[in-house]
């Protein structure tokens, strides 16, 4: 028996702020409750250790610029990431140029607005690729509405402002409609019941984004597994015509990776209804359907533990399918944002993740 929580992460803050969209807090799906004595002291056990891990302080450790810094790509995939900050230092630090950046408008004002992507903000002189996501509707909003046409107006405001900012940049601009769709923490989460009007709302708004911005890329990203939404995420794919990129967020927890023979097996994973959970089901999805796959956040997860596994098992990933084709793996951006408690954070120098960290600087 499960309950469909957030699984104790932050809430996301898809309003903090007056004009911009804020990063959201990643979820973990909630454990299954077993009954027996031998199981609870177990349960105890592993609630205690998780509190520690949860709560030390962070581990301070030098952020140190890599001398050999790479001049070009070592699989042709964009590499990238998300954050504050200049991403000079973060390029220096790993060794390789940001390739492209991600972030967030995720609010009806915010997605109206684009404040971040006007000059003198992060994103006003960014000429690369950029990764945003643009929310659907805010708290009060429906699928049915949006399948009806209701949002058409603030949909085409942001799309024009979007272009008018983006449209000259030479970077692709990627555009990630009502991203994590298949979880249950935002206004725009979806139901097996809205699949029908999901399906209409995201056509409505292609047809937009074709009209105003053909030159950007809709991207249709899940998180790694659903919860809330009562069926296959498949069932919501909107069809080729209509989606240039599928993208999964995908984070290391439920289930935690803490070793290779671990990273191997989550590959492959699936959900309740037979669904991808594994990065291999995605990547087939995308092959399928005849389109790129990225991975537009990505990190280790401080709360669960510090793994370098999943930064060597997400590396060799991205080296084996890394590519601009249909079926490939197009970019990848790290969740670089410190939402607090630098739960998801590899570049700061106080990491919790201080192994995770080295290894991601060593192998990009």
């Amino acid at each position: 028996m499960t309950q469909e929580t957030d699984g104790g992460a932050s809430p996301p803050a898809t309003t903090v702020g007056a004009e911009t969209g804020s990063p959201p807090g990643r979820r973990r799906r909630p454990r299954l409750l077993w009954a027996g004595v031998g199981v609870a002291l177990v349960v105890v056990i592993g609630v205690t250790i998780g509190l520690v891990v949860a709560n030390r302080s962070p581990r301070p450790v030098p952020v140190v610029q890599n001398s050999d810094a790479k001049q070009s790509p070592p699989a042709p995939w964009l590499s990238g990431t998300s954050g504050d900050g200049t991403f000079e230092d973060f390029a220096g630090w790993r060794g390789r140029p940001v390739e492209i950046a991600g972030t967030w408008s995720d609010n009806d004002k915010a997605m109206g607005q684009l404040t971040e992507l006007r000059p003198g903000n992060q994103f006003g002189s960014w000429d690369k690729p950029l990764d945003i996501a643009i929310g659907a509707f805010d708290d009060g909003g429906s699928w049915q509405a949006a399948a009806d046409g209701d949002y058409d107006a603030r949909w085409r405001r942001s799309l024009t402002t979007l272009a008018a900012l983006r449209a000259n940049k030479p970077g692709t601009t990627y555009i990630r409609f009502a991203h994590e769709m298949n979880g249950n923490w935002y206004p725009w989460s979806v139901t097996a019941d809205d699949t029908e009007a999901f399906i209409a709302a995201w056509r409505r708004f292609r047809a937009l984004q074709q009209e105003i911005f053909p030159q950007a890329k809709l991207v249709f990203c899940l998180n790694r597994e659903s919860v809330g939404l009562g069926t296959d995420w498949r069932e919501l794919f909107p069809g080729k015509p209509y989606v240039d990129v599928v993208g999964v967020d995908y984070y290391n927890h439920e289930p935690y990776v803490a070793s290779a023979e671990e990273w191997r097996g989550s590959l492959g994973e699936q959900d309740d209804w037979g669904a991808p959970k594994g990065l291999n089901g995605y990547l087939d999805f995308a092959r399928g359907v005849g389109l790129p796959l990225a991975v537009p956040e990505w990190s280790g997860d401080a709360n669960a533990g510090d793994s370098p596994a999943f930064i060597q098992g997400m590396y060799e990933f991205l080296t084996e399918h890394g590519g601009a084709g249909d079926g490939d793996l197009l970019y990848e951006i790290q969740f670089n944002v410190d939402t607090g408690d630098h739960q998801f954070d590899l570049f700061n120098r106080f990491t919790r993740v201080p192994d995770s960290a080295e290894k991601y600087q060593q192998l990009w």
